[in-house]
């Protein structure tokens, strides 16, 4: 090759390793925002110089790759923690709305219902022969039935609606399953043919991280790129082979609840960390705990005020009426009596069924301060405080611990971002900087085209 040619290559080589520089810079700035996406620039080296008699001499620039800048080490901490960050913030989530649910202390919540219902039993034992102060009894005896069934029944709905979101989360982790497997391929087949897969990379890694959120899996990649994912150590996913997760319905107290299986051979599946953790954490212990505290609850009012209410007389002269349906099971059916229901009269306030008589209505009041619950050894009220203070210590705990993964996650990725974030001031910098390499090279053209018009000129 002449000299003047030898030149010209070398420029044009020049030109297009700038382009290729500013067409990286391009693409950063373009996905400053993009979730996920990682800085990515041009690695340029000298071309091998030619041996001449006078010399080695240089043969200008070339792209030698587009690289990546992503820190795998934080990358494996940042999913660490968004394991245990999927199951917290889940059951966060979940305790406050049980303590919405109870909506302690309110002028509706059954901790003051329950009040109520005592104070109009003491207000009845002073006038056992009004009418009004009876209404009040049974009127308060609604209430406190009619609080227990929404209570029971907002946290039973809580526990379907947990149930629906398992088959979503579920749903959810095969669908990224298949994209990753998709990814793998797109990567392995490109980089196996020597080309970078930056973008690509990028999406799986933001896709693994959102299965680490959900489910707690764990993930090597082996030579040829392709990620091998696994959950307590048995394969979801190698290469672009997915083994699916699903869902099978099984009968626990008479109600069908979904449990995790690998769709293969329906066997069961041990999540021990993510968001489906936290899920399976509330549905099957903290809300059926609840459900049977606040049952044992139900139950013991309808057990001790029916008692002392069978012993009493009505204002009719009768006894062994029952204030609460003694059929009850819990807080979902609890019920007045049918006696109490049909009239005032049935009311037991009388203790012998003299006229003025209020003492079995003041029994009933003072039921309240009764050694009753927990093996008689708590007051239903000291029951129900303890229902309450266990719930708020639990809820506290969670919003700590998921506001302690939260910071933690917010310092690694932190750290990341300002490794592989994109910096529009260094992007501009690169860009004037390749802008500047590409008008000199374009330069270097020109003038070797001078050169040879001289030449021309002169022959």
């Amino acid at each position: 090759m002449t000299t003047s040619g030898k030149i010209l290559d070398i420029a044009r080589q020049a030109l297009s390793a700038q382009q290729a520089g500013l067409n990286v810079t391009g693409h950063n700035i373009a996905n400053v925002n993009t979730p996920g996406y990682s800085r990515q620039r041009v690695i340029l080296e000298a071309n091998p110089p030619t041996k001449t008699s006078w010399g080695f001499l240089g043969n200008g620039v070339s792209v030698n790759t587009i690289e990546r800048l992503r820190n795998r080490y934080l990358d494996g901490e940042i999913r660490n923690e968004k394991k245990e960050m999927g199951a917290w913030t889940y059951r966060e989530q979940i305790y406050t709305e049980l303590e919405l649910v109870f909506n302690e202390p309110s002028d509706n919540s059954l901790g003051q219902v329950m009040r109520n219902f005592w104070d109009s039993w003491n207000s009845l034992s002073s006038d056992p022969e009004s009418t009004s102060a009876r209404e009040v009894v049974r009127q308060s005896g609604v209430a406190l039935v009619n609080t227990f069934h929404h209570i029971d029944s907002r946290i039973t709905n809580m526990q379907q609606n947990l149930n629906q979101d398992l088959s979503t989360y579920v749903n959810n982790t095969n669908s990224i399953l298949h994209q990753i497997a998709d990814l793998n391929d797109k990567i392995s087949g490109l980089e196996g043919n020597g080309s970078v897969a930056n973008d690509y990379r990028d999406k799986r890694d933001l896709l693994l991280t959102q299965l680490t959120e959900l489910a707690g899996v764990d993930s090597t990649e082996n030579k040829n790129g392709m990620l091998t994912i696994t959950l307590n150590g048995k394969i979801l996913l190698e290469r672009s082979q997915v083994s699916e997760l699903g869902t099978e319905s099984h009968s626990v107290n008479g109600t069908g609840i979904d449990v995790v299986i690998w769709k293969a051979d329906k066997s069961s599946v041990n999540v021990k960390s993510g968001k489906i953790k936290g899920l399976l954490d509330m549905r099957d212990t903290a809300i059926p705990d609840m459900l049977s505290s606040l049952d044992e609850l139900a139950n013991t009012f309808v057990t001790e005020v029916n008692d002392v209410h069978k012993a009493g007389y009505g204002s009719d002269g009768h006894s062994g009426y029952t204030f609460f349906d003694d059929s009850t099971t819990g807080a979902d059916d609890i019920a007045l009596s049918s006696d109490v229901l049909d009239s005032l009269s049935k009311i037991a306030a009388s203790e012998g069924g003299s006229i003025g008589d209020g003492n079995s209505a003041l029994a009933i009041a003072k039921v309240a301060e009764d050694y009753t619950m927990s093996g008689n050894t708590a007051t239903i009220e000291d029951y129900f405080s303890s229902m309450m203070g266990d719930l708020g210590i639990k809820s506290r705990e969670a919003s700590t611990m998921s506001d302690n993964q939260k910071l933690m996650t917010e310092q690694l990725e932190n750290q990341q971002s300002s490794f592989s974030g994109v910096s529009l001031d260094e992007e501009m910098t690169n860009m004037i900087k390749y802008q500047h390499a590409y008008e000199a090279a374009a330069r270097l053209v020109t003038t070797v085209d001078e050169m040879m018009k001289t030449i021309i000129d002169m022959v």
